[in-house]
This record gives C-alpha cells, structure tokens and sequence, in this order.
C-alpha cells in the first residue's frame, strides 16, 4: 500500500500525468462499455449459433439412424414373406391343414436357415435374426444367443402393422431389439414372428462423430437403449446431473418411438466466449495503447512550456530570475509565459531597490539585540555566582564557573545563529543546573520533548531568557513550597511551540497576552521572532490557576538538512 500510494502521489503532482489520465479514463470506460455491449450481444448469439448446429447435428444423425432401421424393417419383411417362411409357419399353426412331410420340412428349414445367413451378412448392423412361430417354437442359426423373453417379443410385434416393424423399448442382452407379426394371407391371423437383434457395438458406430458420453438413444422413460460406453445401457439417464455441465438438445423419432439426446458441453460454448473474451480485451488494450500514445505526444506539445515555467518558477525562489522564452504561440499559454516574464522583471526590481535594504535593516537590528543579550545573560549568571561565594559555598564555586564557561562559549560561538532543539535544551538545563548550586531543594525541574522534534532548527538562545524569568520571577519569590519548572517541546497546527511552565506567585497579563514587569529578556526574544518569522510568531504569556506562568513560544518548524 506505501508503494502504490507512493506511485499515486508521484502521478497526481504533475498536471501532464492528471491530464493524461483523464484522457485515459475518457477513452478507456466508453470502449469498455461498447466493447461489453459487443461482447454480451455476440456471445449470446453465439450460444444460440452453437445450440442450432447441435440440434442440427442431432437431427441429421436422427434421421441417419432412422434410415438405416428402415433397412432393417425391409429385411424383416423379406424374411416374413418368404416361401419358407410361410410354409413352416402355416405347418406350426395347424398342420391339419397345411401338413409337411418331415423330409420336405427339413429342406424348407434348411431353407429358411439359408436365407437367414444371407440376410445377416448383408447387413453387418445384425446381431441375430429370430423365426417363432405362435408358441415360441424359435428358427435360428447355429450358435445364435436365445431371446430371454418371447412373450415380451410377441408384445411388442403384435403391437405394429402388418409388415411393419416394431422397435423395443428395452433391450435383449444390451442388443437393441425389434420385432414383426407374420400373418395367415388367408386367415390374417398371426402365425408367428420375426425378431432381429442388433449389435450394440455397430448401433453405437452410428453416432461416431459424438464424443464419449454426447449421445444417447433411450426409450420414453430415459432407459438407455445404446451409448458409447457399453456399461451405460439398461440404465436410467441422469438429465439433471448432466444438464448442470452440459447444454441438452432431444429429438423423439416417430418412426421407431426412440428419444435421441445429445449433450453440448458448456466447456466447448465456453471456450468459444473466451476467445472472444480475449479478441475484445485485445481490441480494447490495443485502442487505448493507440490514444495513449496519441494524448502522450499531444500533451507532451501541449504542457512543455508549463514544465519549463514551472522549473523557472523553482528557480525563482532560489532567487535565480530567468525569463521563459522561445514560445511562439498566441493561446493562453504563451500570454502566462509572457505574464512570468513581466513579473520576474518587477521582482528584480523590488529585491534591488527595496528587499535588500529591509534585509540589511533587520540585520543590523539583530545584531543589536544579540549584543544586548549576552551581557545581560552573563550579568545574571555572575550574579547567582556571587550570591553563593557570599554564602560560602565555595567548593561549588568552580563546578559552576566551568557550567558558565561551557554555556558562554556554546552561546556566543559565531558559527550559526540557529541551533538544534536538542542543544538549545541541553543549554537551558545547563542554566538551571547553575540556579540549582543556589537554590538546592527549592528548585526542581523537568523536560518533556516529543519524540523527532531534537533536529529542528531553533534561534539561540531563545530559551534562556523564558527560563531566567520563570527562577527569577517565579521560584525566586517563593517561600512556602519549592519552585517547579517545566519545559516542553511540542508540534501543533504545523508549528513548533516551547513552553516554560512555573508554579510561581504569577503576575498582571496585560490584553494582549503581555506580561507586565517580566524585565528585557521576554521582550528580546520577542523581537527577534517578530524580525526572524514576522508577524504571526512570538511570546505569549498565560497566567494558570491558582498561582503560576507559562509563556509559550511559537516558531516555524524549519528542519535541519544538515542532520545525518
């Protein structure tokens, strides 16, 4: 998150990236909008192309497979209608009337057998072909697999038309199974039946073009009558389970009374989508890598005198005044340009006739006060030095006179008017570990800086004035109880505040938050703010209830570059 809301800073803080991502974002959302429109639009038509072509792929399958039974009925009927056929069947029905010798029966059953054979290998589609007469008396090849059920056979053949025949709605053995009535031309009553079997495998090979598990031949009632898989037949086909993954199309034929489904699955629709998923979000990336290239050169023409105001602009508050030029348009660009130029011309002039010359007067009166102030800091320190030789304190004496010599040599060094907040404190502790020589248990203190505020940049000496003030008009007057000073350093409303807090007897605060009879220290550091800072910086002086001061200085928080 610190590294994107880094990048984010870095984008928005020049106007050529927050123009160029409005560009952007101006082409970008209504491509996307119309690339989405086409996308949602087209893939539904895809959907609905893709569910057309199954279900024509499924009709013409259909109708394939239909014709190929038809083939299948045609033969029944060569077989129903054959001379031996007839005459073996009429004999089994009522040998009365048409009675056989054995021998002859014999050769019409050999026959029979015959044409049995040749219809079987005319057809590879066949499994077995069955001859019974009406009471189940059944004609077949050798090695022929017997039918499990006869009066199922004869069910499902008495209920077609005459020479018509009849598909099951189950199976023999995995073996789809049909079935015709073969009737007396004279009578027309049934004298037996043709059944035929067909081979699951040569069934399945009908519908080659569908993937495993894309195709099914059932009965009304979802019984699985062939499939690729040869497990599956003779089993309930699970529409629900299926149609969750897959996209089902179902077509009955009237012909044979079989419902053939086909399943589409929804991974193959959904590779179509993806594809064009990508197409659009390839068509989208390459328009906008095509405008933003466009808006990148334009902008580029269009904000490169900006940047180089702007540089000028940063160089102007170094005060390095150069003049834009080589601009040769008329917009408003060029009369901003021309605007800079008028007021880098003005500037020069003020700082030379004007700024300058106030500089110079606000340095002098520093200098002055800076002059003043040491004297008065080192008359004070002398004075609590005498006081204590006075008292015969003397093994103290020198413990203090080297504290004094460290403060004055670190506060009139020459180097830097300026010093950090960590060193100005470190000075006026020094300070009250000086009055502490004098004033033993009645004075005690304490420091309380926010933590990151030791390297900011603090004028010298600005301290020791509020804190001889607060010993010597507020510890120094007291008699009933020891004095108590508090320093703090803190940062508010992105200003730096010092407060020097005692627990004297106070004092008169006058209307504007001046302090009356306080001597030359407060007004001193005063000046110098308002002539360092100006007019917002400087003393303020509370009185705290019941009894006590705090002054609180207010400075510009000014870092220190310098610091490691």
């Amino acid at each position: 998150m610190p590294l994107l809301r880094k990048l984010w800073n870095r984008l928005t803080s020049k106007l050529f990236y927050k123009i160029l991502i409005v560009y952007s974002l101006l082409t970008v959302i209504p491509l996307v909008l119309i690339i989405s429109l086409f996308y949602v639009r087209t893939t539904v038509i895809i959907e609905e192309k893709m569910k057309t072509s199954s279900n024509q792929t499924l009709v013409e399958t259909v109708d394939k497979i239909d014709g190929l039974l038809k083939l299948v009925e045609q033969q029944a009927v060569r077989i129903a209608n054959s001379f031996a056929a007839s005459k073996l069947l009429n004999n089994d029905h009522d040998p009365e009337t048409y009675p056989l010798a054995a021998e002859e029966r014999e050769l019409l059953k050999e026959e029979l057998l015959t044409e049995l054979q040749t219809e079987l290998k005319s057809n590879p589609m066949l499994d077995a072909i069955y001859l019974f007469n009406t009471e189940g008396g059944a004609t077949m090849l050798e090695g022929t697999t017997p039918v499990l059920s006869f009066p199922a056979i004869s069910y499902i053949a008495n209920l077609q038309e005459v020479n018509t025949l009849g598909w099951a709605f189950f199976t023999d053995q995995r073996r789809a199974t049909s079935a015709m009535k073969i009737l007396n031309r004279t009578t027309e009553l049934p004298i037996g039946y043709v059944a035929i079997m067909l081979k699951p495998e040569a069934l399945k090979e009908t519908y080659a073009s569908y993937n495993a598990g894309a195709f099914y031949i059932t009965n009304a009632n979802n019984l699985i009558l062939s499939a690729n898989d040869l497990n599956e037949i003779d089993q309930r086909l699970d529409l629900e389970a299926k149609g969750r993954e897959m996209v089902v199309n179902r077509r009955s034929s009237y012909y044979t009374g079989f419902t053939y489904t086909s399943f589409l699955p929804k991974k193959d629709l959904n590779r179509e989508i993806a594809d064009l998923a990508y197409y659009a979000i390839g068509i989208t990336l390459a328009a906008w890598i095509i405008v933003f290239l466009l808006t990148f050169i334009i902008l580029k023409h269009i904000t490169k005198p900006l940047v180089k105001l702007s540089g000028l602009m940063r160089r102007v508050e170094r005060e390095e005044f150069y003049q834009i030029g080589g601009i040769t348009t008329n917009d408003e660009i060029a009369q901003l340009c021309a605007s800079f130029n008028q007021l880098v011309g003005k500037i020069k002039y003020l700082i030379e006739q004007v700024y300058k010359a106030e500089l110079l007067k606000k340095e002098a009166d520093l200098k002055m006060l800076k002059m003043h102030l040491n004297p008065h800091f080192l008359y004070n320190t002398l004075e609590s030095v005498s006081i204590m030789a006075r008292s015969q304190q003397a093994a103290e004496i020198p413990q203090m006179v080297d504290m004094l010599s460290k403060i004055l040599r670190s506060s009139i060094a020459p180097t830097n008017d300026f010093v950090p907040l960590e060193t100005e404190i470190q000075l006026a502790t020094a300070y009250l570990q000086l009055y502490k020589y004098r004033y033993k248990e009645r004075l005690a203190w304490s420091i309380d800086m926010e933590d990151g505020l030791e390297s900011l940049l603090v004028p010298k000496l600005i301290l020791q004035p509020i804190v001889e003030n607060a010993i010597m008009h507020g510890v120094d007057q007291l008699v009933d109880r020891p004095g108590q000073v508090a320093i703090r350093a803190y940062e508010h409303q992105f200003d730096l505040l010092l407060e020097v807090e005692d627990n004297g007897p106070g004092f008169t605060v006058s209307p504007g938050g001046t302090a009356r009879g306080l001597g030359t220290g407060l007004d001193n550091v005063e000046s110098r703010l308002k002539l360092l800072y100006g007019g917002k910086y400087g003393v303020t002086v509370k009185s705290r209830e019941p009894s006590g001061t705090i002054v609180q200085i207010r400075l510009p928080i000014i870092l220190n570059e310098k610091r490691g």
